[in-house]
C-alpha cells in the first residue's frame, strides 16, 4: 500500500501527497515545509506535515482523499 502523507498549505486546507521528501542543503535542513499545488485552491503553497491528532476522523478521511496534484521538492 502506498504511503501518504497528510499536510496542510499556508491557507490552511489539509490534504495528502504520496512523497513530502525532506531536503538537505549540506550538513542543515532547509525545513518541513515544501512547495505543493493545493488541491482546493489549486494554487501552489508552502506545506508542512499536518498534525494528525488534532483532526477529526472527518477531516482525516477528506484529507486521504484528496490528493496534492504536483509537487516540488
Amino acid at each position: 500500500m502506498e504511503q501518504r502523507t497528510v499536510v496542510r498549505c499556508a491557507e490552511g486546507h489539509v490534504f495528502s501527497t504520496a512523497t513530502f521528501p525532506m531536503q538537505n542543503l549540506l550538513e542543515g535542513r532547509l525545513g518541513p515545509g515544501r512547495l505543493i499545488r493545493c488541491p482546493q485552491c489549486g494554487r501552489l503553497r508552502n506545506s508542512v506535515p499536518a498534525d494528525v491528532a488534532e483532526l477529526s476522523g472527518a477531516q482525516l478521511a477528506r484529507a486521504l482523499r484528496l490528493e496534492a496534484v504536483e509537487s516540488l521538492a
